[in-house]
């Protein structure tokens, strides 16, 4: 009987219990989710500063020992290093260390480049010669040929162990006191030019010795206003 009356009782009219999903608030919920998402995200943050403040840490401590140990490598090789000069036997400072294989090729380069111009040298003064002089105006061609051949062959020896010696002197210059590209031509063309003048035999090539200097430096000059 209870059944049947309680089949017609409106459904508006029993007491319902709330449910768990009823109980949520939808405004309180989200609050919740954005607070979580707020502090993971600062947790993130304060993870990745800590993380780049050790990496820095590292960084300057690796900068520091290799400061130190390019320190302690230029005390040992005679006070050389990353931030100063290595004194030199004058007292002077210079940047340039010596090497042998660095004075054999400016040698090199100066024998190569003063036996060529030499050797044109000697030939323009063989043909002038051979011009003047009344022998070698009546000689065979071939004699001639021999004449030029001799003069070219001397000039071009002298001029490329005199320009040799010039680049070797403005290397030892460098290497010594590093003047600068004023000083090491001054140094060098004085030493090589005086040497010249010592010997009556080499004083009339003196002007052809100075051209080629002339043309180093213009060289030099030319290299550093366009670098």
């Amino acid at each position: 009987v209870t059944w049947e009356r309680t089949r017609y009782v409106p459904w508006s009219m029993v007491e319902q219990t709330p449910t768990a999903a009823d109980a949520i608030d939808p405004d309180t919920e989200k609050e919740r989710i954005f607070r979580q998402l707020r502090q993971e995200a600062a947790n993130e943050e304060a993870v990745a500063k800590a993380a780049l403040g050790e990496e820095a840490e590292e960084s300057t401590a690796g900068t520091v020992g290799q400061r130190e140990m390019s320190a302690s490598a230029g005390e040992a090789g005679g006070g050389v290093n990353a931030y100063g000069a290595k004194p030199t036997i004058l007292g002077m400072k210079s940047a340039v260390p010596y090497t042998t294989m660095d004075l054999f090729r400016n040698f090199a380069f100066g024998a190569t480049i003063g036996s060529i111009t030499g050797s044109v040298f000697g030939f323009m003064d063989g043909m002038r010669s051979a011009q003047d002089s009344p022998v070698l105006k009546n000689a065979s061609n071939m004699a001639k040929g021999r004449f030029l051949i001799q003069g070219a062959t001397r000039s071009g020896l002298m001029f490329g162990g005199i320009f040799g010696g010039f680049q070797s002197l403005k290397y030892g210059v460098r290497c010594l006191a590093d003047p600068g590209d004023v000083g090491e031509i001054a140094v060098a063309s004085a030493i090589s030019l005086g040497a010249m003048a010592v010997k009556p035999m080499t004083r009339p090539s003196i002007p052809y010795a100075g051209m080629l200097i002339a043309m180093d430096a213009f060289n030099i000059y030319m290299r550093d206003s366009t670098a």
